[in-house]
């Protein structure tokens, strides 16, 4: 044996069939979680879930796999918690509509001529003659 190096014996111990942790997997859509931050609220949600194993959130892909008990929780009551958090599963963000291209009698649409005077100190003070 090398010096400094211990020889350790594991032990394993059997596990009866119930007692043996059954776990299900889904995979959830989730369009509006789009940036890191995203991520993080939505992992905080579903790991604060009795039951939820492990959460892994993608903001790349925009989805979601959980792991969770199905003894402790539910696919449903999964999407529930993203739903409260505000990410529920393949809602895709609302954009405003937009404005019509009527004339309405707005600057937008009211076209002016500007005309404007250059104050000769500005130039005196410009360039490689700076005057201070």
């Amino acid at each position: 044996m090398r010096a400094g190096l211990e020889r350790v014996s594991i032990q394993f111990c059997p596990v009866r069939e119930e007692e043996q942790l059954t776990v299900e997997k889904t995979i959830l859509d989730v369009p509006k979680m789009y940036a890191d931050h995203h991520v993080e609220r939505v992992r905080d949600a579903l790991l604060a879930l009795d039951g939820v194993k492990e959460v892994v959130a993608s903001s790349a892909f925009k989805r979601v796999l959980v792991t969770f008990d199905p003894k402790q929780a539910t696919a449903d009551g999964v999407k529930q918690t993203l739903a409260k958090a505000g990410y529920a599963a393949g809602e895709e963000w609302k954009l405003p509509e937009l404005p019509s291209l009527t004339d309405d009698d707005s600057p937008w649409f009211r076209s002016t001529q500007r005309v404007t005077r250059t104050n000769m100190l500005d130039l005196e003070m410009s360039g490689d003659f700076r005057k201070w």
